[in-house]
């Protein structure tokens, strides 16, 4: 465990404002100092259909996928619409 300095009159406002909360001045700063430092998350890569299992295949509902791997979202077909629509 390491410590740090800090003012004594902002740990006081810490102190206040942690026991308001009921928690610890620790726990706190550690969830402050948790909050700001980047995670390393897992990226995830959307399978396609065909990687699918035919048992997870039969739960796949009407709604599709877009045929473009690189358009979850419909923005290239959104685009293409207002595109058609407005020139």
């Amino acid at each position: 465990m390491q410590a740090i300095s800090i003012d004594n009159a902002l740990y006081a406002e810490a102190q206040a404002y942690a026991s308001a909360n009921n928690i610890s001045v620790e726990q706190w700063i550690t969830s402050l100092i948790v909050r700001f430092i980047p995670s390393k998350k897992k990226h995830y890569k959307m399978k396609s259909m065909q990687e699918l299992s035919p048992e997870l295949l039969q739960h796949v509902g009407f709604a599709k996928p877009a045929s473009d791997d690189d358009d979850l979202n419909g923005e290239k077909a959104r685009d293409e619409y207002l595109t058609s629509k407005y020139n």
